[in-house]
């Protein structure tokens, strides 16, 4: 018997402290699914070794200030969400375009049977760069 499966919204949070070159490391993600009603994120809290090599003059501190406001941001906004219209307008908000060192990237779609693991699922991806899951509950659509 199949399950059922439900389409999610997601998107990958950059660390660009220099626009001019378009270098990034991922280091979040927050994931929008209608039907469950969902809004969920995670952040990298502190400068990993592959930011700090690839960004070596850059503040450690201050990353972590900027990645726990971004946190705070996430929060603010997942508590204001009260049903399926207002957690796409919360999505859509917390994803938009800044002139930031944290920015998004694309919004990307997929379908899951477990919509509720897909910020960790993703985040370990994205982020942490493990082996993509190799189970069934997920597939990204074009």
């Amino acid at each position: 018997m199949n399950q059922p499966q439900a389409a999610c919204n997601y998107a990958v949070l950059r660390f660009l402290p220099y626009p001019e070159t378009g270098e990034f490391v991922n280091v979040g993600v927050v994931v929008n699914c209608l039907q469950p009603c969902l809004f969920d994120f995670r952040v990298e809290p502190q400068m990993t070794g592959r930011m700090k090599a690839l960004f070596p003059d850059q503040n450690e501190q201050a990353f972590a200030a900027g990645a726990a406001a971004m946190h705070q941001e996430m929060m603010r906004v997942k508590a204001m969400i009260r049903d399926p219209k207002t957690c796409q307008l919360a999505f859509n908000e917390a994803v938009r375009p800044r002139e930031s060192t944290f920015r998004f990237g694309e919004t990307r779609t997929l379908l899951t049977t477990d919509p509720q693991r897909q910020a960790e699922d993703l985040f370990r991806q994205y982020v942490r760069m493990e082996a993509r899951p190799q189970n069934k509950a997920q597939r990204a659509l074009a």
